[in-house]
């Protein structure tokens, strides 16, 4: 089923500003509740995305592993193939708690912290890779081809704009990987003396806006600067992507195009918390299916408001006979020009029971009945009828002998 809803109101006024002139070769910037797009540059170039991978490698290790795991780093640290550039200078045998590892991997960039946690996740680095490129593709990032977890060059190692906006999206909506990249420093547990264990965040923006709050920078030779980051202000959370920037003014750029997003758009709630989205029916009775959080869009000011197509998609197969409140039942698809915003679930408003099973006995009862009846009465007639007989024949005897004896 599909709905077309737009919201009835004209956005306010607009300062007067200029789209912002990024020196990266890619940019995007996203409205993280509706999922819209505010601006972007070269969404589609493929674009080497260098330690911004570590946004996925985070992601999976918190989704897949257990952060109070010991892991314990294998010989593949001395693989000057593998592990080089930034590092905590892992060695063979050496134990971390996977917890302390996200530190390293996500605030210090540690290369070799990357390459401990996918053998930890996947067993092995072609199966975390290989889990790494699922994943984008069930984000929706399908112009990203992963090779390694940690970022550093290789060939086909690539992304986009749009798609890491989308990836960076997605983790950032884990509340835990939220705290991670959030955080400025954090010292973590070394069994040796003389290693690096105070982790500190290379975000420059944390450090310098209190309304930044995460996500990844990024750096080599081949991918030159780039730089994902959040901010959130005034109850809207903005993400940002700059790719292949040349120099430090990535930063300065990254806050033009917060400046831009949220001085000339304008963020509504289009359908509330427990509004209802669509029916089902359980038990043939109508069951109305209820969103949890509401829905956004974004206006860019002076303009209309966008039309949003609302896709349900049932997720039970059979008819349904009971339900419990609170029950998903379908997801909700917010999309805009076919392009996929948000997918919400949709829960039942009230509980309905099954209907109670009553036993069939008027089938077979009247046949249970006759029979202990006949049991009952047939052995009697025949009883009766026996006695009957006797006492008959007692009588003609009875009778003979009387005419006898006369």
């Amino acid at each position: 089923m599909m709905v077309s809803v737009t919201s009835t109101a004209f956005a306010e006024d607009a300062t007067l500003v200029k789209l912002p002139q990024v020196h990266g070769e890619g940019a995007y910037l996203i409205d993280v509740k509706s999922g819209q797009t505010l601006f972007m540059k070269n969404p589609d170039k493929p674009l080497a995305p260098a330690s911004t991978t570590k946004i996925m490698t985070g992601l999976l290790a918190i989704e897949r592993g257990n952060l109070n795991e010991t892991v314990t780093a294998s010989t593949t640290m001395l693989n000057n193939k593998l592990v080089y550039g930034t590092q905590i200078y892992l060695a063979p045998g050496e134990k971390l708690l996977l917890k302390d590892l996200l530190y390293a991997l996500l605030l210090n960039s540690a290369n070799d912290a990357a390459v401990d946690i996918a053998e930890y996740i996947g067993s092995d680095l072609p199966n975390f890779v290989d889990m790494m490129n699922q994943r984008a593709l069930e984000i929706g990032a399908t112009e990203t081809h992963f090779q390694n977890p940690s970022g550093l060059t290789e060939s086909g190692h690539v992304t986009t704009a749009h798609d890491l906006a989308l990836i960076a999206r997605v983790a950032y909506q884990n509340p835990v990987f939220a705290q991670y990249v959030r955080t400025k420093s954090q010292a973590i547990s070394r069994s040796k003396a003389d290693l690096p264990i105070q982790m500190v965040n290379e975000n420059k923006l944390l450090w310098r806006d209190s309304a930044v709050d995460g996500i990844k920078t990024g750096y080599t030779a081949a991918a030159q600067n780039c730089l994902v980051a959040s901010v959130t202000k005034d109850g809207r959370q903005l993400i940002g992507v700059i790719l292949k920037s040349p120099g430090r003014e990535i930063y300065t750029d990254m806050q033009d195009m917060f400046e831009y997003g949220f001085t000339q758009y304008k963020q509504t709630i289009l359908k509330p918390t427990g509004s209802v989205i669509s029916t089902a029916m359980v038990n043939n009775e109508p069951m109305n299916l209820i969103i949890d959080r509401p829905i956004y869009i974004t206006t860019k000011l002076n303009e209309q408001s966008p039309t949003l197509d609302l896709r349900v998609i049932p997720t039970y197969t059979s008819a349904l006979t009971s339900v419990e409140e609170g029950q998903v039942l379908a997801n909700v698809e917010v999309l805009n020009k076919g392009t996929l915003l948000n997918t919400l679930p949709l829960k039942s408003s009230r509980s309905i029971s099954a209907p109670t099973k009553q036993v069939k006995t008027h089938s077979y009862l009247p046949w249970v009945i006759g029979i202990i009846i006949m049991g009952i009465i047939l052995p009697l007639f025949i009883w009766n009828k026996r006695y009957s007989d006797f006492q008959r024949c007692k009588q003609r005897r009875f009778t003979r002998r009387r005419e006898s004896s006369n």
